[in-house]
């Protein structure tokens, strides 16, 4: 599921959803944090705010029964970390349910989600 291309010496981390056409590539949220924050050129960086899917991760990591996991994204909320930072974590959550499929898969539907969502204009 997870794979990893050379692209001018940069690693890009990729995860896909086999068979759905929107989420094909999924980067890792930090990676996509650094993406997004780069284009907006030191402006508010709107697409970035991550901490829109960290209580989706905590709700279902507390119904699978992943506590401390849960814990550690609810943690979140508290010291205000910055977007890139939230991501990290949310990543490091994600691999680590990584033999977990069922769970894998929705923690990468909500990625795909941050990651498609386009704002109304």
């Amino acid at each position: 599921m997870d794979t990893a291309t050379d692209s001018d010496t940069k690693k890009e981390r990729v995860n896909s959803i086999p068979g759905d056409p929107l989420c094909g590539k999924i980067l890792f949220l930090s990676d996509w944090v650094k993406t997004q924050e780069k284009a907006a050129q030191g402006k508010e960086c709107l697409p970035c705010d991550i901490s829109t899917i960290a209580p989706w991760y905590r709700d279902l990591l507390k119904k699978r029964g992943y506590k401390e996991l849960s814990e550690k994204v609810n943690a979140l909320a508290e010291g205000g970390p910055t977007n890139l930072e939230i991501a990290e974590v949310l990543d490091d959550v994600r691999e680590s349910v990584k033999d977990d499929e069922d769970t894998k898969k929705e923690l990468l539907t909500y990625d795909c989600m941050m990651q498609t969502y386009e704002e109304e204009s």
